[in-house]
């Protein structure tokens, strides 16, 4: 990730996990998204691509998915954001540790991406379903 580096310069990074838990359960995380990797590329002037791919980690307490809210990220260059991308990503099963992955054209200056030095996702609220034992 980016899958091809000849294609043009790009940002890279990683987050080793985002969890999300029941309002009424904060101890116990319901599930979460695990070794997320995040890359955006230049692919011609004025055209870049977005990429996103991790593990939906259902080895948790529960299931959940981004019905309520889709899973934001923000490129930023200190406080100041220079493109956000939200991703409605599939539901994370309970029981399961499964592949997710989305790619989509972003709208940015070559001067935005040239200033890139971070990467923030805001807090979301997702739908979660708790299995207790």
């Amino acid at each position: 990730m980016p899958s091809d580096l000849s294609r043009g310069a790009s940002r890279y990074g990683r987050i080793p996990f985002v969890y999300f838990y029941h309002e009424d359960v904060q101890d116990d995380a319901a599930f979460g998204l695990l070794d997320i990797e995040i890359a955006i590329q230049r692919r011609a002037p004025g055209s870049f691509q977005f990429e996103i791919y991790c593990i939906g980690d259902g080895y948790q307490s529960g299931q959940g998915s981004s019905d309520p809210q889709p899973l934001a990220i923000e490129f930023r260059a200190g406080d100041r954001t220079l493109a956000r991308i939200e991703w409605s990503y599939p539901a994370v099963l309970n029981g399961h540790m499964d592949a997710l992955s989305f790619s989509t054209a972003v709208e940015m200056s070559d001067a935005d991406f040239e200033e890139i030095d971070n990467v923030v996702l805001p807090s979301v609220r997702a739908e979660v379903t708790i299995f207790l034992e």
